[in-house]
């Protein structure tokens, strides 16, 4: 008798899926941001705590130290301002502390009066304040867009310097459409290229024996209409261009020392020409 095969049926394997707690996962990522602001927080609060304590050390070391009290406050100025008034404008005195303010807003204050050009401080440990002030020394006078009686004055760097009738004898400056306001630059190119004609006369020897400027108009487009001091009732005109400034009046100071020298007086001079002849003509 044949023996029967028996057959087995296997199950299948059950696999039990894990759902995906999507809940659980964001409150973890909520508690990690929640952690990492408070321990920013913290460092934070240290920093702050740190810079507060080394401002209340410092301020116990210097600011508010009597040692550092001012007891000598050296004032210097190399123009017409006071003592008087260098006190008023930087608002110092003795009897203040030497760490009380900084250099910083003490020259912002004194720069803001229009007269002075620079400001140098120093301290003296542990009781002595140096401010020593440099005014601004006028160069040249100014004609701006409404003529005036006294015109405005210049400084070498372009400020504008309220007028006076004691500087009659600085070069006037013409041509020049711009409104003028007492302490502001003027930034034209024409202002920069008269005050370097001007600062070129006046520092070189040579150019300072035979150049005596009366006045540098620019109201024509290709050259400076410059009047010379000649001999009483014989100005000098000059046609100066805009470039080669140097060797442009070098070769005028050598025209005016050759005929002053043959005993003649110069009429006029025209610079703008590239030839080695300067045109001139004679009284």
């Amino acid at each position: 008798m044949a023996a029967r095969k028996k057959t087995t049926t296997r199950k299948k394997p059950h696999y039990v899926r894990a759902k995906n707690r999507k809940g659980a996962e964001s409150t973890t990522v909520a508690r990690r941001s929640i952690t990492i602001i408070l321990f920013l927080l913290i460092i934070v609060g240290m920093l702050f705590g740190i810079k507060k304590g080394f401002d209340w050390i410092e301020a116990k070391l210097f600011a508010e130290n009597p040692r550092f009290e001012i007891q000598h406050l050296v004032v210097s100025c190399d123009g017409r301002l006071t003592e008087d008034n260098i006190r008023e404008y930087s608002g110092l005195g003795e009897g203040m502390n030497l760490w009380e303010f900084s250099f910083k807003d003490i020259e912002e204050k004194l720069l803001d009066v229009s007269r002075i050009e620079s400001v140098h401080l120093e301290r003296k440990l542990p009781n002595t304040l140096i401010i020593q002030v440099k005014e601004r020394v006028a160069v040249a006078r100014i004609e701006g867009v409404k003529k005036r009686a006294l015109p405005f004055r210049v400084d070498r760097y372009g400020y504008v310097m309220a007028p006076s009738s004691k500087s009659n004898n600085l070069p006037l400056i013409k041509g020049l459409n711009v409104k003028l306001l007492i302490g502001d630059p003027i930034e034209l190119s024409d202002l920069e290229t008269a005050l370097k004609i001007i600062g070129m006369c006046d520092s070189t020897s040579y150019l300072r024996d035979y150049i005596r400027i009366e006045s540098l108009d620019f109201v024509y487009s290709d050259f400076i209409d410059m009047r010379l001091t000649g001999a009483p009732g014989k100005p000098i005109r000059v046609r100066m261009p805009r470039f080669s400034l140097k060797p442009k009046l070098q070769n005028l100071a050598t025209v005016i020392k050759i005929a002053n020298g043959q005993g003649r007086q110069v009429k006029e001079v025209d610079l703008t020409l590239d030839s080695a002849k300067v045109p001139v003509t004679y009284y």
